[in-house]
């Protein structure tokens, strides 16, 4: 039987009590999902490598006010999140002035049919239209779908992270992903080539 993992919680416990192999463990399990969430949201591969950088530094000088008792990796995303924002602000490549408005249609309840439409991309033609499709939406919709189908965040964590309420985070999920068929159903075809029949 393999040893359990320790939870992010725990390395961060040890890392205070001074372990840096911890610290290091957590490193290694949340480079690669802060970066891929940093380059969804701002599409700049240097920018979402130095996000992740700031991210763990920010950790590290927090580390006497982080809470133990709390989950750590709505918290660290958190902390990306707004790094994004800052970064966002900075070069006007991405508006993140809306993020905090409230839908009108807050008080909706939606089924969450989209794990469905995701698992219908094995097709790597599909998944670059899906990709050009991610990247026209609104940068809160392409958060809140990051955090959902690429990290797994439940949604009162991605409440946490975004700082929205929850109805309003299944609001911005419904009509992403409303957005996003609309967006795959009208897509041109593909380019056929000279061997397609």
């Amino acid at each position: 039987m393999l040893p359990m993992e320790p939870t992010d919680e725990t390395l961060l416990a040890q890392y205070k009590q001074g372990d840096p192999r911890a610290f290091r463990a957590l490193v290694e399990r949340y480079t690669a999902p802060l970066y891929n969430f940093a380059f969804r949201l701002l599409g700049d591969a240097m920018e979402a490598e130095n996000i992740t950088q700031e991210t763990f530094l920010r950790v590290v000088g927090a580390l006497d006010r982080i809470r133990t008792d709390l989950p750590f990796k709505p918290y660290l995303f958190r902390i990306a999140l707004n790094l994004c924002r800052d970064a966002g602000r900075k070069k006007r490549a991405v508006s993140f002035d809306d993020w905090r408005a409230d839908s009108p249609h807050a008080d909706e309840v939606m089924l969450d049919d989209a794990p469905a439409l995701w698992e219908q991309m094995a097709d790597e033609e599909l998944r670059a239209e899906l990709h050009a499709a991610m990247e026209r939406l609104p940068a809160r919709y392409r958060a809140a779908l990051t955090l959902r189908y690429v990290e797994g965040f439940s949604y009162a964590e991605i409440a946490q992270i975004l700082n929205l309420p929850l109805n309003t985070v299944r609001t911005h999920l419904r009509r992403a992903k409303q957005q996003l068929r609309t967006m795959l159903r009208t897509a041109p075809p593909a380019p056929r080539g000279p061997n397609d029949e």
